[in-house]
């Protein structure tokens, strides 16, 4: 299968959404026609602090306030998950044919594995994979499960122990979507005034993800800006021929 690879530079939420929907409509459309299929590597970033949810996490009236206060724009994913702060990031969204859940268990096991190359390559070190699923039925239930970095999933990547990358998934009429965000510094933590108002509850919050999760510029004594690490991941991809191994 040939693939695409393209790297948007900042857009505005609307537009990151709105494109990666339309690569995986586009693909839903060649795969029902048997037309050649093309898988599509997005990477990009957002021209402001923007908060996405996931495709079924709900919205709240509090949540809507602040971000209203803050002058923060909120998008809805295509894809699950819990919410994400896009401040200073690289994001990146994949989509390819997808037979069974066993196929997208595969792939999100091998794009991790994929950016750990990646960014090893750049002098990245101290980094795995998640072993095990944490408990999410009990970790839902509370307030700070609503941020993304809260948690970690299974296969994900980490860093000194703590989740470096988030990402969640959707089929969709035989179509994987991907996404995945990186943080390149300590901005995804401001969520966390737009998940509640009150300080005590931000700081509580604020404490159970800077204890799960981590970002680049805590990873490695060098700040690395955007293109750097977008520029990274093309050329891994180039020595992977264009590819993921599933």
């Amino acid at each position: 299968m040939k693939w695409t690879f393209t790297n948007s530079g900042f857009l505005t939420g609307e537009e990151n959404m709105s494109l990666d929907f339309a690569h995986a409509e586009s693909l839903i459309t060649a795969l029902q026609h048997k037309t050649s299929p093309f898988g599509h590597f997005r990477v990009y970033g957002w021209d402001k602090p923007t908060l996405s949810l996931g495709k079924n996490q709900l919205l709240s009236q509090e949540i809507e306030t602040n971000c209203s206060i803050q002058d923060i724009p909120i998008v809805r994913r295509p894809t699950g998950g819990r919410a994400v702060l896009h401040a200073n990031e690289l994001t990146y969204c994949i989509i390819m044919p997808c037979e069974s859940m066993e196929t997208a268990r595969k792939a999100y096991a091998s794009i991790h594995a994929f950016f750990l190359n990646a960014l090893q390559s750049i002098g990245m070190s101290k980094l795995d994979f998640v072993k095990s699923h944490a408990d999410f039925h009990e970790h839902y239930s509370n307030l700070e499960s609503s941020s993304c970095f809260s948690s970690s999933a299974r296969y994900e990547l980490t860093c000194n122990g703590k989740k470096l990358m988030g990402s969640a998934q959707r089929v969709m009429h035989g179509v994987l979507l991907q996404h995945g965000s990186l943080p390149l510094d300590t901005s995804y933590l401001d969520i966390v005034t737009l998940l509640t108002a009150h300080q005590s509850e931000q700081k509580r919050i604020r404490e159970r993800i800077i204890s799960h999760s981590t970002c680049l510029s805590e990873c490695h004594v060098h700040s690395y800006e955007f293109s750097e690490i977008a520029s990274a991941i093309e050329s891994t991809w180039m020595q992977m021929k264009g590819t993921f191994e599933l």
